[in-house]
């Protein structure tokens, strides 16, 4: 099974920003992505540290649980 690696990218769509996991192969400066339904994302820095997808997943739902916990 081949290994899929993320890095963490800062995005820009007019004057709104945003920071999200992408997979490496999408994750170069000046790109264009969609999220989900909302395309023209601006790739605008790349992260240097690169983690396998399951890290990424599982460090997901621990800040998700976090938050769920904590806005009780």
């Amino acid at each position: 099974m081949k290994k899929i690696f993320y890095r963490q990218c800062e995005l820009q769509k007019v004057n709104r920003k945003t920071t999200s996991w992408i997979p490496e192969k999408f994750s170069t400066v000046g790109k264009y992505l969609r999220l989900k339904d909302s395309d023209g994302w601006k790739v605008i820095k790349v992260s240097q540290q690169r983690f396998e997808e399951n890290y990424v997943v599982e460090r997901s739902q621990d800040f998700k649980n976090t938050r769920k916990a904590s806005d009780k």
